[in-house]
């Protein structure tokens, strides 16, 4: 035999060589995965979906108790994650039922603590039994719970379920649970972390006046009655992320934070803005969609008002529909003291035009990127426009964004 097709104790497989004794394990279909230790094989089913992760249990006695051994377990419940696809739907529900019954209760029956619980469901819709799964959870002293459902029938139980628990972080999607909420409870003493997502404006108000200790908030796509008011007063919050969907045109929006640090609003603007000043804020993003409403000066005063609650940013980023809100107002804006750097995301006309107005009111402004629209003619008509106390310089940091520093008389 040639040499260059074999060398001498190697052989080929899938493009790897290896020696002859591997050789024949692997043509012997020598099972070499189970002979790894226990915390290698923990660390690979640690990646797997958890349907599959348990389904390994069957393999040999090897596997038979890994899984509860996880070190830091993260429970991932999906129904639909099909493991018999031949199943008919409603028998697939019930097998889904008896498999997370099974789980929590006996499979992980002396599991000392789980890291985090994530339950999905877009069939299953029995609170009840969804309630008892939480509980099991809770139970496992889980640290960190993400529920997200689609259709929810009697959800006063899993509101219940989750009053007075420990965990520290909660993640709630809930798109259609009735009219419960009114009647709804909460008692979360130790949450840091909530992002809630298509909830009623309502029942994320009683929810939050249930968290005492919390700083990082996620609102997503919330909705409301007209006239109702959504309320985010919350003295321990450092961060918000608020993301209006149009459903929320008619309600208004309250806001008292005084530790806030970082604050993130997209979306549509509510119909009321009540905010007190943002005093901790150091980083603001503002990215408004355009603008429904039937009178659009509303959504113009609504902007001023929102530009001014984060006038003490030291970072703020300005989205296209925010830029041209301003440029209509006709109130002056507010003084940005504290602000050294500024994003503009679009460099249309009014953005040209609101620009001397915006460092004017930025006596420390250091930094200005400015992206989508914005050329080297309209810096010049810029730059002219601007008495002799600017001393301003202009670099390209990509394709779309340009950099413009900025210096005074008195700094230089």
């Amino acid at each position: 035999m040639d040499k260059r097709l074999r060398s001498p104790g190697k052989a080929r497989v899938d493009g790897e060589t290896i020696d002859d004794r591997d050789a024949d394990a692997y043509c012997n279909g020598i099972d070499r995965i189970s002979n790894l230790p226990d915390e290698v094989l923990c660390h690979i089913l640690s990646f797997l979906p958890t349907k599959y992760a348990v389904a390994t249990s069957i393999l040999s006695t090897k596997w038979k108790n890994l899984f509860p051994l996880i070190p830091n377990l993260r429970l991932h419940l999906d129904d639909s994650l099909i493991l018999h696809p031949e199943s008919v739907a409603e028998t697939y529900l019930i097998n889904f039922m008896n498999f997370v019954d099974r789980l929590l209760n006996v499979t992980l029956h002396d599991v000392p603590s789980i890291y985090a619980f994530c339950l999905i469901c877009q069939k299953f819709d029995d609170g009840q039994e969804i309630a008892n799964w939480v509980q099991a959870a809770l139970r496992l002293n889980v640290n960190r719970m993400d529920l997200r459902i689609r259709r929810l029938r009697n959800s006063n139980f899993l509101f219940d379920s989750l009053f007075g628990c420990n965990i520290v972080s909660l993640n709630l999607l809930l798109l259609d649970f009735g009219d419960d909420a009114p009647e709804c409870r909460f008692s979360l003493p130790n949450l840091k972390m909530l992002s809630v997502q298509y909830m009623k404006f309502n029942a994320v108000n009683v929810l939050l006046e249930g968290c005492p200790v919390l700083e990082y908030l996620v609102v997503s796509n919330c909705y409301c009655h007209p006239g109702e008011m959504f309320r985010i007063c919350i003295p321990s919050l450092v961060a918000l992320k608020l993301v209006n969907g149009v459903n929320c045109l008619e309600g208004g929006l309250e806001l008292d934070a005084p530790k806030l640090e970082y604050f993130n609003y997209g979306g549509f603007l509510a119909t009321r803005f009540l905010a007190k000043a943002l005093k901790c804020l150091r980083i603001a993003r503002l990215d408004l969609d355009e603008n429904v409403s039937q009178y659009a000066y509303e959504s113009d005063e609504q902007a001023a008002k929102l530009i001014k609650v984060c006038s003490n940013a030291e970072k703020l980023w300005l989205s296209e529909n925010v830029v041209i809100m301003l440029h209509h107002c006709p109130h002056p804006l507010p003084r940005f003291r504290k602000l050294v750097a500024l994003a503009i995301t679009a460099m249309e006309p009014h953005g040209v035009e609101l620009l001397p107005s915006l460092l004017y009111c930025a006596p420390n402004l250091k930094k200005l990127y400015l992206k989508a629209g914005f050329d080297v003619e309209q810096y010049e008509i810029f730059k002219a426009s601007l008495d002799k106390s600017f001393s301003i310089s202009l670099s390209q940091c990509s394709e779309t964004c340009f950099l413009m520093e900025i210096q005074r008389k008195d700094e230089i």
